[in-house]
């Protein structure tokens, strides 16, 4: 069963490659810094009820301007829970990444952001601490 929630993060992956509008309501920041932009992103990933303990980590790179460059990557999993149970959480990592996208990065930090790779881990780490 796991393959198959790969296989459901995959597809939904590839729909991101797509350039989209920022959808932040409510989120005025313009990320000038590294902690900014970890700020702004976890600002709209959002963890539904019900799947506390699972895990996904996403590397991805920003172009200069703050929209997805390729196609990012789950570098690491851990789904716990019924298969719908994963299923639930992983739509609700991807949807939360790319409703995000494009990042409004100031134009300093955009040509320092689009020289690195960025891994995001889903939900927030401290979330996951007792």
């Amino acid at each position: 069963m796991r393959f198959f929630v790969f296989g459901f993060a995959a597809l939904g992956l590839l729909a991101l490659n797509a350039p989209v509008q920022a959808q932040t309501k409510g989120i005025s920041q313009t990320p000038d810094n590294i902690q900014e932009l970890f700020q702004f992103l976890y600002q709209c990933a959002k963890v539904p009820p019900g799947v506390e303990g699972s895990e996904l980590t996403l590397r991805f790179s920003l172009t200069h301007y703050g929209a997805l460059r390729g196609k990012p990557m789950i570098t690491y999993s851990k789904l716990v829970g019924s298969p719908e149970d994963q299923r639930v959480f992983v739509s609700a990592a991807l949807d939360a990444f790319e409703k995000c996208m494009p990042v409004p990065v100031t134009e300093n930090f955009g040509k320092i952001v689009a020289q690195k790779m960025i891994v995001m881990r889903f939900p927030r780490p401290r979330e996951t601490r007792t």
